[in-house]
């Protein structure tokens, strides 16, 4: 039964009260979708109980949605999944699509991804667009399973067909970057748009940026600036920091002084880590702001703590080799460590020399042969200059210890 606008309360009331699920369903579908006050989310979670321990799948699934969500009753993701499970075993294809999420991600339960594609396969052979979708994402990553991604390719398509937005935008983004053997800007234009067209953000914000960046028989500025924007005023952070650098890079014009910071500012408060970033840098020059010293360092410390590694990079240097005492913290030696350990090269090159110096931290030599021998192997070209320095001057049981300490590294990165 479907909730229909001229259908009689009194009667589905009645029925609801008698014991019919359908009708049961029905009420709590109504007391959901005006869910204005909380008592009618009460309501709706009653009559979901009745109708879904009478066996009814829908309500079942429904009253899943509001344990995982904590609407009208406690949230209790275990609770939730007994209610999912419920319904999926009654080949409900909403129900299969979400439970293979819940194994997926372990929510409610224990990961576990051999359940979480049977249950995917199960809502994809009944039509499911959003398991389609995620079979396709698992055999692009390929962290779960062996990467196929002919098979993700199929998957998408699949889902794409049926208007799911995010598999239109990934098989777009196939097209564009030649996952499918050759790049083809035509059929990637034409799913973004599709994606895009029904509101999607992310699906926007790509489309601009294909416009922008694509050969110039496909390049259109207008249209980059056009879905840039739909995506950056819907609040989308890499959005408005994009929009920001076509307006900073003279891509698309000003229509009004100060656009460019404007939208970075946006990005910025909404803690995109580029954009605190990119704030540092102006404050720090003066560029389309009143140069403030303090300000950009407030941000550079912002950007570092959400885990932009050119911003902690930048903050060790200064902390480490500059005067100025709104960088003279202390703390550059652990920025220069954070950084390094996301593979910044530069960070570990200068990690690397304070730890030979004792510079800001007590002499290391071990540590500063292992940091100095990642930065080498990673192609740093005065790393590799300083590393057979470094070697000489290095005693032997603290090179056995570095050379131990890298061995180890490696080993684990080959796993990893």
């Amino acid at each position: 039964m479907s909730d229909h606008q001229d259908i009689d309360v009194d009667k589905l009331l009645a029925d609801a009260k008698s014991g019919d699920a359908d009708a049961q369903f029905i009420l709590g579908e109504r007391f959901r979708k005006r869910a204005a006050l909380d008592i009618d989310l009460d309501q709706a979670v009653i009559w979901y109980k009745r109708a879904a321990t009478d066996g009814h799948p829908e309500a079942q699934y429904r009253l899943g949605r509001c344990y995982a969500a904590g609407a009208g009753v406690v949230a209790d993701q275990e609770v939730a999944l007994i209610w999912y499970i419920a319904a999926a075993e009654q080949n409900l294809a909403e129900a299969q699509a979400r439970l293979g999420w819940c194994y997926q991600t372990g929510t409610g339960c224990e990961r576990d991804m051999d359940r979480a594609l049977t249950w995917y396969y199960a809502a994809s052979a009944n039509g499911n667009a959003m398991a389609k979708y995620s079979l396709g994402d698992i055999y692009a990553r390929g962290t779960d399973v062996v990467a196929d991604f002919n098979a993700a390719l199929r998957h998408w398509e699949e889902a794409a067909q049926q208007g799911h937005p995010r598999a239109q935008m990934s098989l777009a983004l196939a097209y564009i970057n030649g996952d499918t053997g050759m790049r083809d800007f035509e059929q990637g234009i034409h799913w973004c748009q599709r994606a895009a067209k029904s509101g999607y953000a992310k699906a926007q914000y790509n489309l601009g940026l294909i416009y922008a960046n694509s050969p110039p028989s496909y390049q259109d500025l207008d249209l980059a600036k056009r879905w840039m924007e739909k995506a950056a005023n819907s609040g989308l952070a890499p959005a408005q920091y994009a929009l920001s650098r076509f307006f900073e890079r003279q891509l698309i014009p000003e229509l009004e002084p100060g656009e460019s910071m404007k939208w970075l500012r946006k990005a910025a408060d909404q803690g995109y880590p580029k954009a605190s970033y990119r704030m540092a840098m102006a404050f720090d020059s003066g560029d389309r702001v009143t140069a403030n010293k303090k300000i950009a360092m407030s941000w550079l410390r912002r950007a570092a703590e959400l885990g932009y590694v050119e911003a902690q990079y930048e903050l060790a240097r200064r902390c480490v080799l500059f005067e100025d005492p709104e960088y003279a913290a202390g703390d550059g030696i652990q920025w220069y460590e954070r950084a390094a350990r996301q593979g910044h090269l530069r960070a570990q090159y200068g990690l690397a020399v304070c730890l030979a110096r004792g510079k800001g931290v007590p002499k290391d030599p071990a540590g500063a042969y292992y940091w100095m021998s990642l930065a080498a192997e990673g192609g740093l070209p005065k790393a590799e200059y300083r590393l057979g320095m470094l070697e000489e001057q290095t005693d032997p049981a603290a090179l056995r210890e570095a050379r131990q300490k890298l061995s180890q590294h490696r080993i684990q990165t080959n796993v990893d």
